[in-house]
């Protein structure tokens, strides 16, 4: 009885490892789920959308022509694709990923008479340009349309970002 003790001594080294594996395997499914639920993706797309905002409306200020588009890519991807140039409006910049698959993007418009419109990115992509002399919202093409609006969801979590037109100011709310 005795000699079954001695060998029962403690753990070997390849059983902590065992356990500290299963353990980060464990945290790594944890943190991924917890991002899924909070809406992480969706809070970083809406930055990512601001920030793009900004920095586009300061192109803009300087090009004679300037359109900012987002949309979403085949592979459900939100993208950004913007097209600056002084000399052709077709000029494209490479598009940027904005957001991972599985978030989803609508968007708010107002026209002059005051009616709502919403609009799935998914199906209709948002094409922005700013008045290069007041860095002002355009209409949305040639409808009577001003952007006011997107919101960004996933995980039931939605965050707002707001434009408003006539000053082209952007701000997540």
């Amino acid at each position: 009885m005795k000699s079954m003790r001695r060998d029962n001594r403690g753990v070997s080294l390849i059983e902590i490892m065992i356990v500290i594996a299963i353990i980060a395997v464990l945290g790594g499914v944890g943190i991924m789920s917890f991002n899924a639920i909070t809406g992480k993706p969706a809070q970083q797309c809406a930055q990512k959308i601001v920030y793009s905002l900004e920095r586009h409306r300061t192109s803009a200020m300087s090009k004679v022509y300037s359109q900012y588009k987002l949309y979403v890519g085949a592979d459900k991807k939100i993208y950004l694709q913007e097209f600056v140039s002084n000399t052709d409006p077709n000029v494209a910049m490479d598009p940027t990923e904005m957001g991972s698959a599985g978030i989803e993007v609508k968007y708010e418009c107002v026209n002059s008479s005051g009616n709502v419109v919403v609009r799935d990115l998914e199906t209709n992509p948002l094409i922005l340009s700013f008045d290069r002399g007041s860095g002002a919202f355009k209409k949305l093409g040639a409808e009577d349309l001003y952007c006011q609006k997107i919101m960004v969801s996933r995980g039931g979590r939605t965050f707002e970002v707001t434009l408003v037109p006539l000053t082209g100011k952007v701000y997540i709310d």
